[in-house]
């Protein structure tokens, strides 16, 4: 059981040889990165690549490793769960260990926050660059309340971000998918996906406190991606992310301004977590590689942050915990974990993000 690795993919295909037809050459050269004979080509190639990425299809070689026939072993584990409390218990702790790494690989809210170390025994303490100022603070998973700050430190609540992954004894019989990674994606849902929309939902609040909603109409152009990206250097601010919904990756290819402007990215383990172009200094990443129901922003939901120094930080307490869940807490037979993390995160200024929309 030491050696357990998880994997969330849907009985997906090594990127390298990965085609996006049956008779057509390798998506990955040998160097790591996509086939391509022009920018615009690349460009097609990336969106094909992280929408088979979305839909599971397409995973990096390393995760492949680690997932070297995981649906039939997947199963062997849950049955062993079944019969092993020990089992049980360490296959939900290597769930949430898994879970964890994923998080901070892919995702948003980890990449755009600066991390605060909390000991055992102290309370979240979050430096503020700028007093006086309208910070935004996530009061639970759902709600966001604003806070004037005076001092040069916020102190967060700390919200318990929770999940139940549960499989029915039934569902362990009689499935032939791979249950466990299904459970996988689940509880990916309920703990970094939720850590992502609370980002998402404190920057949506800070829409025309400092920096006025950008409106889109029709095609998204470099010249309406930097007025919006001067809403924030304007503040002398530097702007390294713009978080784009993927619906924006079809612009790229029908502008031909872009193909200038923008170096979409190559290497395929980029890629996959997100990363798609970097344009003026700015990586832009998107939702689009995320399965449907990981994907946090609305289509035509477009940001841009500031540094992470300026932007905001975030506390976990380290690890997700697991405790193992049987019949005697759900009332249903079967095998299951309850998975928590303890969260804290805030915007310590509205100067540091700037939205775009579509109409």
């Amino acid at each position: 059981m030491a050696k357990i690795k998880l994997s969330a993919s849907r009985t997906p295909t090594v990127a390298t040889e990965f085609r996006f037809g049956k008779n057509s050459e390798r998506a990955v050269g040998a160097n790591g990165e996509l086939n391509a004979s022009s920018k615009k080509d690349l460009w097609n190639q990336v969106m094909a690549f992280t929408a088979a990425a979305s839909a599971g299809q397409v995973i990096s070689e390393s995760a492949a490793q680690q997932a070297a026939a995981v649906t039939k072993r997947n199963r062997e584990l849950l049955a062993a769960a079944h019969n092993d409390p020990k089992a049980h218990r360490l296959l939900g702790e290597k769930m949430a260990e898994s879970l964890y790494i994923t998080g901070n690989r892919e995702g948003f809210a980890r990449l755009l926050l600066t991390k605060v170390e909390v000991q055992q025994g102290a309370i979240p303490r979050f430096p503020v660059r700028l007093k006086n100022v309208t910070a935004m603070v996530a009061t639970s998973p759902t709600k966001v309340q604003p806070q004037i700050v005076r001092d040069k430190w916020l102190t967060p609540p700390e919200v318990q971000l929770i999940v139940r992954p549960f499989v029915p004894e039934n569902e362990i019989n009689q499935s032939q998918g791979d249950v466990l990674a299904e459970k996988f994606v689940e509880a990916q849902e309920a703990l970094m996906v939720t850590e992502d929309r609370m980002v998402i939902n404190m920057a949506n609040r800070y829409v025309g406190l400092e920096n006025d909603l950008s409106i889109v109409v029709g095609q998204l152009t470099p010249f309406t991606l930097m007025q919006v990206a001067n809403n924030v250097t304007r503040w002398g601010l530097k702007t390294p992310y713009c978080l784009m919904a993927s619906d924006f990756m079809q612009d790229f290819i029908g502008n031909s301004e872009f193909y200038s402007a923008m170096d979409p990215v190559a290497r395929h383990e980029l890629l996959l977590t997100g990363q798609i172009a970097v344009a003026y200094g700015m990586t832009v990443i998107s939702d689009a590689y995320r399965h449907p129901e990981h994907k946090v922003l609305n289509r035509g939901e477009f940001f841009v942050f500031a540094d992470a120094l300026t932007l905001g930080a975030y506390s976990d307490r380290g690890a997700i915990k697991s405790d193992p869940i049987s019949i005697l807490e759900e009332k249903i037979a079967g095998r299951g974990w309850v998975m928590r993390e303890t969260w804290a995160s805030a915007l310590t200024g509205g100067r540091a993000v700037a939205k775009g929309l579509r109409v």
